[in-house]
């Protein structure tokens, strides 16, 4: 896989790093078998996937431990954060750690941590200088000699040395044990030089002193030169292997490499895009295509894919014939088609036989897909199930929702309640509104339990048979209300929730309630809500402002809602060389211009937001630990192709 050479002025994408695997924390044996270790529910948590939970699990273990289990199942906690996404969150709660009362190796686990969040963040510098203290501990274990130079293999691959990378992957391999993890060592150190064009594979053969590296670098070149042709590639793996008869390279990524079969890692000479173009939602797609070719403009390299693109028309059940006819025309991966029913159909009716990125979303009860199918999208159910987790992570554990009596606040009320309530928070109370109506004071009184207090003080006043002097109270068991509204609506229902005694609670809400547009005129009536959005539409400087001056095919779209789908058409680009390392590695995350996107179990690309809140109108940064300016660290080279990505396990 080849990341897209980029010119110093429009570097993109930060080289996320891999993930840490460490070991979990070993409880201390009991005196009664039969109990659960403490840390139970956080380990099934984390197994299946719910890094959130598990990391409140450990925590609440932790605080019930003894002080031998205790700074572990902490560490633990923090882990599971960074697993989550949850990169800030991860660096407070590592530091409020006591580092004096650490054992040697808890404290060498700690620094690996530290130095995967400074890598999350482009320190990569400071996290070479924290893996260099953690190696200074003496009789460490393999384990985290192997989580060492794993994190440290990233750091140099962010700091655009390939090889320095590769090299500490080959050192990894000595203190891994187990056939699968040392298949997914090689595998990431295969995607690596992968990426490499052979005029830099060729320059390091020629200076390389290490056999092991010298036997790999030749590996590459050879399924390089023979890409395309298993006949000759199968034949060039024999001759290398009795080249290198001891290389550590095992027999099975060998076959891997010799077949055929779709999403193995190989060049990308063609691209389809499948988009509507000449439907009702044509803007749209216009919007996400010039967001791709904006990349494609960007990437300098003479030999980078040629993309096709395919008019898929306003009839979505006929998406399958375009991307069969896409397939037909030897295209090696295919971005699209866009839209829920344009992807339903192509899931249910095309032969999926080379990688694709679908640009939505498939239905939840649909059947597991290839491993070289990825759904990439921008739903609002998304935003609502992270602005759950972001209250709760805020310390909130009572909600109240104000939701649009439509489909859509139908939809998020359904996203935001499953996914609070997974967490183990409480809804005091859910209440539609119309979105039609301005005076929404009623669901609003409601909501607050206005109402209530009002029909107490009628029947004080029949009892009585006399007027009181009133003044309604609110609710006081609400810790933040989610409220699901565009722009245009909320401007409306905030100053009705200050007038009606709600001004200090706590507003979150999605994307929605941000045009695009600065606007401190119109937007002052939002001030205190908080929502979760891309750092394309939140970041004004740095490398993402230079790159937004570059890209003339954003004009139209800057600063609009549009502007949203322009970059998911950018990510949809830029995120093809990455997908076999967010693929191979729990967690592992790619950050681009629509948020840090990792891959969940079931193929799809998950968006980790940034957060702001208005505050004179204007949205203000919450999040100023993780620096989305766009900044790339990419690999250096001559020369960049594109590489398919591999199947997931």
């Amino acid at each position: 896989m080849k990341p897209h050479s980029r010119t110093q002025t429009l570097a993109v994408m930060l080289v996320a790093t891999g993930v840490l695997a460490l070991q979990s924390c070993q409880s201390v044996p009991t005196e009664r078998p039969a109990k659960k270790p403490p840390a139970a529910a956080a380990e099934k948590a984390e197994r299946t996937g719910e890094y959130l939970r598990a990391a409140q699990e450990y925590e609440r273990a932790a605080a019930q431990a003894d002080d031998r289990q205790k700074q572990g199942l902490q560490l633990k906690a923090v882990e599971t954060l960074v697993k989550a996404g949850q990169i800030a969150e991860a660096r407070v709660k590592i530091q409020e750690i006591d580092t004096a009362r650490l054992d040697p190796a808890l404290r060498a686990r700690k620094h690996i941590i530290e130095a995967q969040i400074a890598s999350y963040a482009g320190a990569y510098d400071d996290a070479l200088r924290l893996l260099n203290e953690a190696q200074r501990t003496r009789n460490l274990a393999p384990a985290l000699l192997a989580d060492i130079y794993r994190v440290r293999a990233a750091a140099e691959l962010g700091l655009g040395d390939p090889i320095g990378a590769v090299k500490n992957l080959i050192v990894r391999e000595q203190y891994i044990a187990g056939k699968d993890a040392i298949a997914d060592n090689q595998l990431q150190l295969w995607e690596i030089l992968n990426s490499l064009p052979r005029a830099t594979l060729k320059r390091e053969l020629q200076t390389s002193i290490d056999p092991v590296l010298a036997g790999w670098i030749a590996l590459a070149i050879e399924v390089i030169e023979n890409s395309g042709r298993p006949g000759l590639l199968a034949k060039s793996i024999r001759v290398w292997r009795q080249t290198y008869p001891s290389h550590p390279a095992s027999d099975l990524l060998l076959v891997e490499l010799s077949s055929s079969k779709p999403g193995l890692v190989g060049r990308i000479d063609r691209i389809a895009l499948l988009l509507p173009l000449s439907s009702s939602y044509a803007i749209a797609a216009q919007a996400l295509r010039d967001g791709v070719l904006a990349m494609d403009a960007a990437n300098p390299d003479p030999d980078k894919p040629k993309i096709e693109i395919y008019d898929i028309g306003n009839d979505p059940s006929r998406a399958p014939e375009y991307y069969t006819q896409a397939v037909s025309d030897a295209a090696q991966l295919i971005i699209g088609p866009l839209g829920r029913q344009a992807v339903d159909a192509v899931v249910q009716q095309a032969d999926l036989t080379v990688p694709t990125v679908l640009l939505s979303h498939t239905r939840e009860n649909t059947e597991p897909l290839p491993g070289y199918v990825f759904q990439f999208g921008l739903p609002p159910e998304q935003e609502a199930r992270q602005a759950a987790e972001r209250a709760y992570l805020d310390g909130y554990r009572q909600a109240a929702v104000l939701y649009a009596s439509t489909d859509w606040g139908q939809r998020m009320l359904g996203a935001f309640t499953n996914y609070w309530q997974q967490l183990g928070g409480i809804l005091l109370a859910s209440v539609p509104y119309n979105p039609a109506q301005n005076d929404q004071s009623k669901p609003i009184k409601h909501l607050l339990n206005i109402t209530q207090s009002e029909a107490r003080k009628r029947t004080l006043e029949a009892r009585l048979g006399r007027k009181l002097k009133f003044e309604p109270r609110r609710r006081e068991d609400v810790d933040f209300i989610f409220l699901i509204a565009d722009a245009k609506r909320a401007r409306l229902i905030k100053p009705q929730l200050n007038f009606y005694r709600a001004p200090n609670i706590p507003i979150y809400a999605t994307s929605n309630v941000f045009t695009g547009k600065v606007d401190p005129t119109r937007d002052t009536d939002l001030d205190g809500i908080m929502f979760g959005d891309m750092p394309w539409m939140l970041v004004n400087d740095g490398k993402i402002q230079d790159l937004r001056q570059a890209l003339e095919r954003n004009r139209p779209y800057a600063h609009s809602q549009l502007d949203r789908l322009f970059a998911l058409g950018m990510d949809s680009y830029s995120i093809i060389p990455h997908l076999n390392r967010i693929s191979m590695e729990d967690a592992a995350r790619f950050s681009g211009v629509t948020s840090g996107l990792s891959l969940g179990r079931d193929g799809r690309l998950q968006r980790q937001l940034l957060w702001a809140r208005f505050s004179r109108g204007t949205p203000k940064l919450l999040d100023r630990f993780i620096q989305y300016t766009g900044q790339s660290r990419q690999i250096k080279s001559d020369s960049d192709k594109t590489r398919a990505p591999a199947p997931r396990s």
